[in-house]
């Protein structure tokens, strides 16, 4: 189906129009994370609940059930999903990806996003392995830079980031906030922005050729002699709507 560009919207084109009852299959894929012994491993949580319709994505997990321990990837995500549609960054120009993203965390603490955090993913698996997303929890904004090291990559990353300034009065949850991501090939810079404010930018960095988008929900906590700490009896429920691009071919 083709993306549409609403009037008034900036140039943004819409990836999809989110109508319901479930994921378009044409345009989501769940995620499938190679395992080291083999197989794949897809995170998408027995305990989450899934709305689709209205322009809108809601996933609910009431408690956490999905760990792994001892492989950290299997881990995090509890749930995890793909665009199918691979956007090629121009060489020339930045490109900018957004969702609206609201996020309400449930138990647990939000001050500490390792946690319990959702997020809106722009990344490249299949060949520089570097991802970009805008995350956060009912209380905290946050910016995550990763360079991925368990499928090949030389020097790994994981850089999660707060402006501490920027002030969103401690509040992610009541209503969906405006979270954009711009890559820029020519300068090999990025940009995180949260309702127009700058979250955090990295200059001389890598910038994919190519990249998806994707939305998701993490913990972060490392495992530890063995056995997962990522299951603490809570959960967490997130919000996307309009998903959109600017800059890049349609």
């Amino acid at each position: 189906m083709p993306e549409t560009q609403a009037a008034g919207s900036g140039g943004f084109v819409t990836y999809d129009e989110l109508k319901g009852p479930d994921l378009d299959a044409a345009r989501w894929s769940p995620a499938r994370l190679p395992l080291p012994a083999g197989g794949d491993h897809i995170p998408l949580d027995p305990n989450a609940e899934l709305a689709v319709g209205e322009g809108e994505v809601r996933v609910s997990i009431p408690r956490f059930s999905l760990a792994h321990d001892t492989f950290q990837p299997a881990d995090s995500p509890k749930y995890l999903a793909f665009s199918t549609r691979q956007y090629e960054l121009p060489p020339d120009r930045p490109a900018t990806f957004a969702v609206d993203l609201a996020v309400e965390n449930v138990g647990g603490e939000p001050a500490d996003y390792r946690r319990g955090m959702a997020a809106f993913h722009v990344f490249d698996f299949e060949v520089s392995k570097r991802v970009f997303a805008v995350c956060g929890t009912s209380t905290r904004v946050l910016a995550l830079h990763e360079q991925l090291g368990a499928w090949g990559a030389d020097e790994p990353f994981y850089h999660v980031v707060e402006s501490p300034y920027e002030d969103f009065h401690d509040d992610f949850a009541t209503r969906p906030r405006a979270c954009e991501i711009t890559l820029d090939r020519s300068r090999s810079t990025a940009a995180w922005r949260v309702d127009g404010h700058t979250v955090y930018e990295a200059h001389g960095t890598l910038v994919p050729e190519r990249v998806r988008i994707g939305f998701g929900i993490w913990t972060m906590l490392p495992i530890r002699d063995g056995r997962s700490r990522s299951l603490e009896g809570q959960g967490l429920n997130a919000r996307w709507r309009r998903f959109r691009v600017r800059g890049v071919d349609a």
